[in-house]
């Protein structure tokens, strides 16, 4: 091990680095600095902003998965549920006769949510994985964008 000590010191010298080159180098990093500042504020509320994003992006992709399921599984049933309990309302309530009466578009209105809500399981089921897919990967590689955008110092 001395050996090789002995070896590298005769070949890298150690001799004083002039004051003129390292003042030179002081001043063209402080050039550097001067030309385009870091406002560490501003990347602190980057680096927040992109930590919120994918709590949400977690927490949306999370509750698409669980309604889903929810759906796929209970489905059937909470349907029967809901239709119960809107009968039971209706037929308890004195005054929902009057409305519906003159509100035909109410019934009409609950019929084409329904259809909206088969063409959205449709949909769903056949292109929401992939969709997922493509917004993961998007906040993935804008991430990645972003840092290899970021400027460094030289």
């Amino acid at each position: 091990m001395k050996e090789m000590d002995d070896m590298l010191k005769q070949l890298f010298p150690d001799k004083p680095i002039a004051q003129e080159s390292l003042q030179r180098m002081s001043s063209g990093i402080m050039d550097q600095i001067l030309a385009a500042p870091m406002n560490f504020q501003e990347q602190r509320l980057v680096a927040q902003r992109r930590k919120v994003g994918f709590i949400f992006l977690a927490i949306i992709i999370t509750l698409s998965f669980s309604f889903f399921l929810l759906n796929w599984f209970l489905g059937p049933w909470l349907s029967e549920g809901l239709k119960t309990i809107g009968l039971w309302f209706t037929a308890h309530v004195p005054f929902l006769d009057y409305f519906l009466g003159r509100w035909d578009w109410l019934i009409d209105t609950v019929e084409v949510l329904a259809n909206i809500k088969l063409g959205y399981e449709y949909l769903w089921g056949q292109f929401g994985l992939s969709i997922m897919g493509i917004l993961i990967v998007w906040v993935l590689f804008e991430g990645i964008r972003a840092k290899l955008n970021h400027r460094t110092i030289d």
